[in-house]
Formats: C-alpha cells, sequence, structure tokens
C-alpha cells in the first residue's frame, strides 16, 4: 500500500472516509490549495477574500466529504469552488445593486451570469488544451504557471537543462494558444 501522501486523489478521499485521518485532508490540501487560489482569483478578484474563501472550502471539505461520491477530485472541487464563489459573488451583487439601483437589476444578473459562464468556459477549455499537450511541454507549464517554480527548479526536477524547460514552456504556450483559437471558434 502507498503512504498517503502517494495515494491518487480517489484512493486518498477514499482512505479519509474509512480513517477519517486528518493527514488525508492535508495532503489534498497541499496539492490544491494553488489551484483553489487561482481559481478564486479569478472570479473574486480579490487576494484577502480569496485566501479566505480556500479556506472556507477545505472546512467544508472536511466536514462534509463523507456525503459526496466523487469520481474525478480536481473537477468536483473546481465545481465547488466556482458555486462557492458565485454564492460570495452574488451576496456582493445585493450590496451593489443598492447603490446601483438605476441599472435594471434583470438585466444587471444576466450580464453578470453570461460574464461567468464566459469565464467558465474559458477555464474549461485551458484546461482541456492542458490535458492535451504533449507530455514534457504539459509537465513544464504546469510546474511553472501552477506549481510557480523557476526554470532552475524545473531543471532540477524533471533532469531537462534550462534551455529545454524554456523551450517546452514556449512551445506549450504557443500550442495552448493555438488549441485556445481552435476552441473559440467551436462555441
Amino acid at each position: 500500500m502507498h503512504s498517503v501522501g502517494e495515494m491518487t486523489d480517489e484512493d486518498l478521499i477514499s482512505y479519509i472516509k474509512q480513517s477519517a485521518d486528518k493527514k488525508g485532508f492535508s495532503v489534498l490540501f497541499k496539492r490544491y490549495a494553488h489551484l483553489l487560489l487561482g481559481w478564486c482569483l479569478r472570479y473574486l478578484k480579490d487576494q484577502q477574500s480569496s485566501e479566505d474563501a480556500v479556506m472556507d472550502i477545505m472546512e467544508q471539505l472536511i466536514q462534509n466529504l463523507h456525503r459526496y461520491e466523487i469520481e474525478n477530485f480536481k473537477n468536483w472541487l473546481f465545481l465547488v469552488t466556482r458555486n462557492h464563489c458565485y454564492m460570495r459573488l452574488r451576496g456582493q451583487t445585493h450590496l451593489l445593486m443598492d447603490d446601483l439601483s438605476q441599472l435594471d437589476s434583470e438585466d444587471f444578473m444576466e450580464k453578470q451570469e453570461d460574464m461567468h459562464l464566459q469565464i467558465e468556459q474559458k477555464e474549461n477549455d485551458l484546461h482541456e488544451a492542458i490535458e492535451g499537450l504533449k507530455g514534457d511541454q504539459k509537465r513544464c507549464i504546469v510546474l511553472f504557471y501552477f506549481k510557480k517554480k523557476s526554470y532552475k527548479e524545473i531543471a532540477q526536477a524533471t533532469g531537462f537543462e534550462e534551455k529545454k524547460v524554456k523551450s517546452h514552456i514556449q512551445n506549450g504556450k504557443r500550442n495552448l494558444k493555438l488549441e485556445l483559437e481552435k476552441s473559440s471558434f467551436r462555441h
């Protein structure tokens, strides 16, 4: 059996449900805190609110994980995060509506919902495009942009020369851009 830190997300969730071991939550937090924060920042546009949202989401996860059957944890977590941020934004929207009473509320809410749907679609397209990258490009892109690693740190982690890391990132960005342009034509 793998150690807790080496388990897949799905195995880790099963382990947590069976054992209620807090170390499992710590591993999930370490794996996903940076993504959660990034997703929250996209929606909430504020560092402190986003950090608060991450902590709220993880607290809810600890309390309620046993209630859910989760097949793909990352996708499930994205949906939970998006919904949490929408609820926070809804609360802000009501305050904003009081100050902007000259706006037609239905029109305003439709625009807000359209904006959220567009953001969600772009994020989904980006995640799909990243998944479609070749192995080395994907690995370097994820380490650089999501794990915030330097070229040197990526070179150490992957065994690539720094020039090769830079090349993989540049080629990966170009391929992502091309794929995202294709996906924008499909929508």
